[in-house]
């Protein structure tokens, strides 16, 4: 059965969108709420029915100065999720007085930039951010980086710092290097603020939509982990699916929960790579060499943890793999047919309704070094059409190169904290509102 063109080109988008991932991509505990993007809004700031549940969150300066804290054991912002495509935002506050910005979170990359105005700037769903109208903002030195991204310059005309970064999507950002305040919630309803944080000014900005700018958490020499909180983070993820679901947290600094399974962290370019040594479907272990996830040369091959992808991305034969057995349950036992006239970026795809017709559908774990598991559920391992009739594995073939990724939707229902100090990643299986009591 055929089906309509606007689910065909939505889920085609969708789909090219992963197979494409970006350059991935993609000290005080600081806690924040997570936050998955929403539909657009025209490039005009939002109008106050939309943003209001921003506009309660944003700090005027005369609450910042009432509710000033130096205690930082619990630094918490709360969030509410919203899912499509599969990503998680945090909302911070920038400048003085502060204004709320959602950023996407990315242990994929390093910099952390906000659209400025005036700016060449795609749609986002709350106020853009005007420097001239922050008293904290100021221009920032170049700094000697030649190895890390984003590439900075000194503009020879004005003396600013500028940056430019490009991401494996194509998607970009360009415009000033600048220091600017960041405040923070904290969990008794205080507030901290964070000054001078080097973050990108962005004022010409393509291939984003609906988020304020990117939260880079990368290992590299710009990232606001290793500047600003020493060397721990970690981040709960519930379901993307659930708008409702109020516990989606992310923890920066030495409140981190570092718990669960650990598995070596290497850290090579700027990424954060894992052990990946194999792949399980239910209790059937797949017959996947090794040597497909291991790295080699410079920067080639590997698993990369990055949660500014939304999907898992994996080699060719380790894909190749994976989905041809999952086919052929879903073919074979379930019944479930494929979609007609379907593209080769797209597949496999299906007719059915996901939570009807893969109840009870096997598990698929990663296995990494260390014996930590990273396990799949259907909700991590497809996404459903809005009509609800089909849906399609949430994965991709990497065809760039070797390399694999685990996503943003790879990660629901953990809380994955990040050790720096001592090179491990920890997985642990949890309902995030337990974390968050």
């Amino acid at each position: 059965m055929a089906i309509s063109l606007t689910l065909r080109t939505t889920l085609l988008l969708f789909l090219i969108t992963l197979t494409c991932p970006k350059q991935c991509t993609s000290h005080a505990p600081l806690t924040l709420k997570l936050l998955l993007h929403t539909k657009s809004t025209k490039p005009q700031e939002s109008s106050k029915k939309k943003t209001g549940y921003l506009h309660s969150k944003s700090t005027p300066s005369s609450h910042l100065d009432n509710s000033w804290t130096t205690d930082t054991s619990g630094i918490v912002s709360h969030v509410t999720p919203i899912p499509n495509p599969a990503a998680f935002l945090a909302n911070i506050s920038i400048g003085n007085p502060p204004v709320s910005q959602l950023l996407l979170i990315d242990t994929g990359s390093d910099l952390t930039w906000i659209q400025c105005l005036p700016c060449k700037c795609y749609p986002q769903t709350i106020p853009f951010f005007h420097p001239s109208r922050s008293s904290t903002y100021r221009n920032a030195s170049c700094e000697s980086a030649p190895n890390a991204m984003p590439r900075i310059f000194r503009d020879e005309n004005t003396g600013n710092c500028r940056y430019s970064l490009r991401y494996r999507d194509f998607s970009s950002t360009r415009g000033i290097l600048a220091k600017e305040s960041l405040t923070f919630q904290t969990s008794d309803d205080g507030l901290i603020t964070k000054p001078d944080v080097v973050f990108g000014c962005g004022q010409d900005n393509s291939g984003f939509t609906q988020y304020s700018g990117v939260l880079g958490l990368g290992p590299g020499k710009f990232s606001i982990v290793t500047r600003n909180f020493g060397s721990r983070f970690s981040y709960c993820f519930g379901s993307l699916t659930d708008p409702t679901y109020p516990y989606n947290i992310l923890i920066l600094g030495e409140g981190a929960k570092i718990e669960g399974d650990p598995t070596p962290l290497h850290i090579s370019q700027d990424r954060y790579y894992l052990d990946l040594q194999a792949i399980s479907l239910g209790e059937n272990l797949l017959d996947i060499e090794p040597y497909v996830f291991k790295r080699y040369g410079s920067h080639q091959g590997g698993t990369v943890i990055d949660t500014g992808c939304s999907p898992t991305i994996l080699a060719r034969e380790a894909y190749e793999t994976l989905s041809g057995e999952i086919d052929d349950l879903l073919l074979g036992e379930v019944m479930i047919r494929h979609v007609e006239g379907w593209e080769p970026y797209t597949n496999p795809c299906y007719v059915g309704n996901m939570k009807l017709n893969l109840l009870g559908f096997p598990v698929v774990t990663f296995h990494f070094a260390g014996g930590a598991e990273l396990a799949l559920d259907v909700e991590s391992l497809f996404v459903s059409s809005e009509s609800g009739d089909s849906f399609c594995l949430a994965m991709s073939m990497n065809t760039f190169d070797d390399m694999s990724v685990i996503g943003a939707m790879a990660q629901q229902s953990y809380n994955v904290g990040y050790d720096l100090q001592n090179m491990n990643v920890y997985f642990q299986r949890t309902d995030c509102e337990i974390l968050d009591a």
